[in-house]
């Protein structure tokens, strides 16, 4: 189309020089030259129209058809889609039937064998498993129901009684031995918190045999303090009273099992390890302060 439009510019211009130069050699009249020229071009001009007009409809109709070629496809292929999709939904419609027919028979002429089909072992398995099921939760429960019973109990009473034997180690002149014996420490609930250390409200009553200069001393210990208690884990108690003949003090101060005990055995008792020292203004009644001191190992069972 581009080169049609170039030539017939190059008519309209190259043609009219022709004419006149043609007619300046052979004479002719310059007016008649000119309509002759003028004439050419648009004859040029329309036919150059007519080659464009006839270069857009060929396109337009070309363009045309093959849109309609291509809604022709489509249409078609939905279709088929369709179809295909019907036949499928219909194939597996007639497969399910067709299975529950086979499995319907296979139980039937398993019946009539009195053969088991597996239907019994899934029955069993089924009713083994909700036995299981209702079993784990009976024990759940009652696990529950204990802990539940165990902190109710512990929150009516709350007390502890421990006894701790000694091993004595270090002795006071008043000694010619270390004395050895046990002390029996009741703990009560009431208490308060110093911090991160709960302090608990406890007495401490025990019996020691000792000897002096081959006759025996056998001093008593009777005293009311606390116990301080960090993460469950170490412990420290003190009990001001009567140790020997006068007043004096109790010491004991270590580690406590508590966690291991109660929390990883579930056990209602604990283990308390460490040292524990006695200090007397007066031990024997004569004005002679004293004291010994040893390991000492305490059971504490609550209740």
């Amino acid at each position: 189309m581009k080169l049609k439009n170039y030539l017939t510019r190059y008519l309209i211009l190259v043609l009219p020089l022709l004419f006149i130069n043609l007619n300046a050699q052979d004479q002719v009249d310059p007016l008649e030259a000119a309509r002759l020229a003028n004439s050419a071009a648009e004859k040029a001009q329309a036919e150059a129209d007519a080659a464009t007009e006839a270069a857009i409809q060929s396109a337009a109709t070309k363009a045309a058809s093959q849109a309609r070629s291509n809604a022709k496809q489509a249409k078609e292929d939905a279709k088929a889609k369709k179809i295909a999709d019907a036949q499928a939904a219909e194939d597996a419609e007639l497969d399910a039937l067709a299975k529950a027919a086979g499995d319907e028979a296979k139980r039937k002429i398993a019946q009539e064998l009195g053969l088991d089909d597996g239907s019994s072992e899934e029955e069993a398995t089924a009713e083994e498993t909700e036995s299981t099921e209702a079993a784990t939760e009976e024990v759940e429960v009652a696990e529950e129901a204990d802990e539940v019973e165990e902190l109710a109990v512990k929150e009516e009473l709350g007390f502890s009684v421990g006894l701790a034997p000694s091993i004595g180690l270090v002795k006071g002149a008043t000694f010619t031995n270390v004395p050895m014996g046990a002390t029996l420490v009741i703990t009560t609930p009431y208490g308060f918190k110093l911090g991160p250390l709960d302090f608990t409200i406890s007495a401490a009553f025990g019996g020691y045999q000792g000897e002096f200069e081959g006759s025996a001393f056998n001093p008593t210990v009777m005293g009311v303090g606390g116990n301080l208690t960090l993460a469950s884990f170490i412990f420290a108690e003190g009990h001001a009273g009567i140790v020997g003949k006068g007043p004096g003090f109790r010491g004991f101060a270590g580690l406590s099992l508590e966690y291991l005990m109660k929390k990883g055995l579930n056990l209602p008792f604990n283990i308390l390890v460490g040292g524990e020292g006695f200090i007397s203004t007066d031990i024997s009644g004569i004005g002679t302060s004293s004291g010994w001191g040893g390991l000492g190992v305490r059971l504490d069972y609550d209740f």
